[in-house]
């Protein structure tokens, strides 16, 4: 096939390198001279659906190409804003001088033609989103008794260097952490599957602030147990969503605050809806946002489900971007109380 842009892109998790993974990237080379594959969720805690970092993908995924394929292939990390926008505007960084982009998709295109800059445009192949498939494929490990056995279903259709990358993972303190999430969420789910509607959850969160510091709880329970977050919780039957968010506050960190102090240090509210923001599933969180100044941060401890809480400089936030769970990170970042460290141009080759 004669190249019919400057450059093609390929964007998605490519949570493994199947044959799926490759043959999309494949397809983009003939399209273009130039494939960028730019890794989505990059720069986030692991997760049962997300494990591995964005340099392991990429150094999984370049090793299931031939020398003269990868010379041709640049593979970037791109964090999810869970915004599709953003997306765009990221993937547009990526390419900036390119004047033809050809975005190579299997599946549903994840935003709509429109928002395309100019001179961009879908290019759809056969196939459903390989990720899909792959995520299944990890459920059969985190749900065999002896994962290894497990593998046995991968191996053929996965390079070599990734299979090998698995057989040591799933020995690694890593594995077992995701597993155990999976396990949870698997449980809370059976509960929920004897409701006959599709489950909405409806959460909250306090963000604080306080003389340049964030108040942050390490999660004592799966999901994300040991990863910090956010004081929060599940909104209650007879309580309004202001109540609940100061009452898990108090309730995770024992900080001396009032639902009447609280509103008067409220300096913003918003709503978080994307329907991949939370591992559980579809989760609606609201997140209020208190300042208490200037003043030195009161005492705090961690309490209920929170197994710590402490007072994190503001100056340190950028470096727990991958400490941080679900989409806490960017809920800081859209109350402009943090700004990521590692920038999206870093790239894997």
């Amino acid at each position: 096939m004669t190249p019919s842009a400057s450059l093609a892109l390929c964007a998605g998790r490519f949570v493994l390198p199947t044959a799926a993974h490759l043959a999309l990237v494949r397809a983009a080379l003939g399209r273009a001279p130039l494939c960028v594959v730019a890794l989505r969720r990059a720069h986030q805690a692991a997760t049962p659906a997300n494990p591995f970092s964005w340099d392991e993908r990429a150094r999984m995924l370049l090793a299931g190409l031939r020398d003269d394929e990868r010379e041709r292939v640049q593979v970037r990390p791109v964090r999810e804003h869970y915004d599709g926008q953003r997306l765009v505007q990221d993937l547009a960084a990526l390419t900036s001088g390119a004047r033809g982009v050809e975005w190579v998709v299997a599946g549903e295109p994840p935003v709509h033609e429109d928002d395309l800059p100019a001179g961009w445009r879908f290019d759809s192949v056969a196939g459903t989103d390989p990720d899909v498939a792959a995520c299944a494929w990890l459920e059969q490990l985190y749900a065999a008794e002896e994962p290894s056995r497990g593998l046995a279903a991968l191996d053929a259709n996965l390079p070599r260097d990734a299979a090998a990358f698995l057989r040591e993972w799933i020995r690694s303190g890593t594995f077992a952490t995701v597993r155990d999430d999976w396990r949870q969420i698997r449980k809370e789910r059976r509960i929920w599957s004897v409701v006959p509607y599709p489950v909405i959850l409806v959460t909250v969160d306090a963000l604080v602030h306080a003389g340049g510091h964030v108040l942050l709880v390490r999660r004592g329970r799966a999901p994300g147990k040991g990863l910090w977050a956010i004081p929060g919780g599940f909104l209650e039957t007879r309580e309004g969503v202001q109540e609940a968010a100061v009452r898990e506050l108090v309730e995770e960190t024992g900080i001396p605050l009032t639902i009447g102090q609280a509103r008067e240090k409220l300096r913003g509210v918003k709503v978080f809806d994307h329907p991949e923001r939370s591992q559980r599933g579809r989760v609606i969180t609201h997140t209020y946002f208190f300042d208490l100044g200037d003043a030195p941060p009161p005492r705090v401890q961690g309490g209920d489900d929170a197994a710590e809480a402490r007072w994190i400089p503001l100056a340190r936030l950028p470096s727990m971007e991958a400490q941080l769970h679900d989409d806490h990170f960017h809920m800081m970042a859209s109350f402009g109380l943090v700004t990521p460290e590692v920038p999206n141009d870093r790239h894997a080759s």
